[in-house]
């Protein structure tokens, strides 16, 4: 990712800046991913894995007050990360972790953290488009980010998954297999009569119990508008 043409936006009246990718931008359903966030408290420790520029990190730690450990690999992605972090004063709140989620025991604590979060790549590998790479797996796929959750996650720990619909089938069993429960699922609707486009799912590590499938979340009205839910919670996010 040498190279990549990066710009700063100034979002919330003010209230946080991020220099991001061009074709990398924050966007409108990680912030409803965000503002749904279960289990994250003021005095929760949090890890971001793949945290990319840092959207996920630094508006948890403003929004929740709590730490956040940011975790990520690309040098790029680092410097970025690293500069939004300083800008929007937060050394101190945000923790700058570089590493591969792959070897995760090698940098992180076992069984440390009351709550993960995730936004990985969910596009899988046959799908690859070199012009649109960062919502696309390479060396890196689901099964990689859910051990390292596991592995740092504490007993009865949560986590907060954002992925694509077509694939929650595969995200279910992933977390499963790896002693994860789903608890909640909500759906992210383009429009009501769109087919749902991305998955909320929260997990607790270890867990029991039966799953609860939320009520959809629909993002624009027939008349392209944002709906009344998406509006309040970007007005009042922050």
């Amino acid at each position: 990712m040498k190279g990549l043409e990066a710009e700063e936006f100034v979002f919330f009246g003010g209230k946080v800046r991020f220099k991001q990718p061009k074709k990398h931008r924050l966007s409108v359903v990680e912030l409803l991913f965000l503002s749904n966030l279960k289990g994250v408290k003021k005095n929760s420790k949090v890890v971001d894995l793949g945290a990319g520029f840092g959207t996920l990190s630094i508006l948890t730690s403003l929004k929740y007050g709590c730490e956040v450990w940011a975790v990520e690999r690309d040098e790029t992605m680092l410097e970025l990360l690293n500069y939004n972090v300083r800008i929007n004063q937060l050394d101190g709140k945000v923790h700058v972790i570089e590493g591969d989620i792959r070897f995760i025991e090698r940098f992180m604590k076992r069984d440390f953290f009351d709550n993960v979060l995730l936004n990985p790549p969910f596009y899988p590998r046959t799908y690859r488009n070199k012009n649109n790479y960062f919502h696309f797996e390479t060396d890196t796929d689901l099964a990689d980010f859910i051990k390292a959750t596991k592995y740092v996650l504490k007993d009865g720990g949560r986590v907060n998954l954002l992925y694509t619909a077509f694939r929650c089938m595969e995200a279910f069993l992933i977390l499963k297999n790896n002693n994860i429960n789903p608890y909640a699922v909500r759906i992210f609707y383009p429009k009501a009569e769109k087919n749902g486009k991305f998955i909320h799912i929260y997990g607790i590590k270890n867990g029991k119990g039966y799953m609860t499938i939320e009520k959809p979340l629909i993002i624009n009205r027939n008349d392209g508008e944002y709906t009344d839910e998406v509006k309040s919670v970007l007005y009042g996010f922050l």
